[in-house]
């Protein structure tokens, strides 16, 4: 007969090692609350158990370079990552990245004449496509306070002339939002600072089309005035790189379809639900260990640092415990080296045990 490892033997142990046996003393939601506190975000980050780990993917869309991560699910990623089956770089470098990934701006001169006003201006196309698009941080609508804005937007094309003052008027892009299908992205002021900024005109990344509205720019684009456009262009195929920063991966070259991206990641546990109380953590082993965090937790809040200090060394005896199972788990192969692909050849030369010379 197995020992038993549910919510309710995790709260018994919890009310025995705090001695608040009573209800009224510490009630099963204030406990519940304390076990998952402990249990998603102390446990992963105390433990990089195997348990842990996982397969995480994700499938590209066409023309769509950045793709969010779900930071909230997922503790850490590592490579190696295979695009489409193919091991690919993958790097937490922008310089490395876009070092043999340039990202260099093309200048096209003049798609429009300033005519005297804010706008319209229509029926003009980018020379070179399909354009890179811009893009939201994750997660967006994040705005830095007042004095200096900063939007937390990576756009790519910029649209400007320069006013009757001799001043700039900037337009850029806001990538869209998601992975759209008509692949259209708003342009904006580039110094407005609003969570939701007046759309002055519209840039298709596929076709090239640039409009602006009719109060596009702030101020009038004085006669025959030179508005240039600054954007990437690039051509799609199978991504061979990823770059992860700011909780997103980029991949180059950008799709020209949909792939499948798979890599390692380290996810968070699930957290107990508030009923029944017959579940149980992901592995039973767990249970002991949940308990104790728990409790120290309770003692923190407390202010008990006697009992805290009484119980650490049972707390890290159950984190030793339930390590053992990664530790026993990679014993039995060493360190991957650069070599480590040839051992299978050189033990067994003919595919088998009793391979001879």
């Amino acid at each position: 007969m197995s020992a038993p490892a549910t919510l309710a033997t995790i709260r018994n142990k919890v009310r025995r090692i705090t001695a608040r046996p009573n209800s009224n003393q510490i009630t099963d939601q204030q406990i519940d609350e304390y076990i998952n506190t402990f249990y998603v975000y102390d446990f992963p980050e105390h433990l990089k158990l195997q348990n842990l780990r996982v397969n995480f993917q994700f499938t590209t869309t066409a023309n769509i370079a950045v793709y969010d991560f779900p930071k909230e699910y997922y503790l850490a990623n590592m490579p190696p990552v295979y695009i489409a089956g193919y091991q690919s770089y993958m790097t937490q470098s922008r310089e490395n990245f876009f070092r043999i990934n340039p990202s260099l701006d093309f200048l096209q001169q003049q798609i429009y004449t300033g005519n005297g006003t804010q706008g319209p201006y229509t029926g003009q196309f980018c020379t070179a496509t399909p354009i890179v698009r811009g893009f939201k941080q994750n997660p967006p609508g994040a705005y830095s306070p007042t004095p200096v804005p900063v939007r937390k937007i990576n756009y790519q094309v910029i649209v400007s002339g320069i006013d009757a003052n001799g001043n700039s008027q900037t337009l850029v892009d806001d990538g869209g939002g998601a992975a759209t299908i008509n692949q259209t992205g708003n342009l904006i002021d580039v110094n407005d600072p609003s969570d939701t900024p007046t759309v002055r005109g519209v840039i298709n990344y596929i076709t090239g089309a640039v409009s602006i509205n009719a109060n596009g720019f702030l101020l009038p684009i004085p006669n025959g005035n030179p508005i240039n456009i600054q954007y990437t262009p690039y051509v799609a195929s199978r991504p061979q790189s990823v770059v992860f920063y700011q909780d997103q991966f980029m991949v180059y070259p950008i799709p020209d379809q949909a792939y499948i991206v798979s890599f390692e990641a380290y996810q968070y546990p699930t957290a107990f639900a508030s009923a029944p109380s017959s579940q149980e953590p992901q592995l039973r082993e767990w249970w002991q260990l949940l308990a104790y965090g728990a409790a120290d937790k309770i003692f923190s809040d407390n202010a008990d640092f006697e009992n805290m200090m009484k119980f650490r060394p049972l707390l890290k005896e159950q984190m030793n415990l339930c390590q053992r199972r990664t530790i026993t788990q990679q014993t039995s192969e060493r360190t991957a080296t650069i070599y480590t692909e040839q051992s299978p050849f050189q033990q067994f030369p003919f595919g088998n045990t009793f391979g001879g010379f």
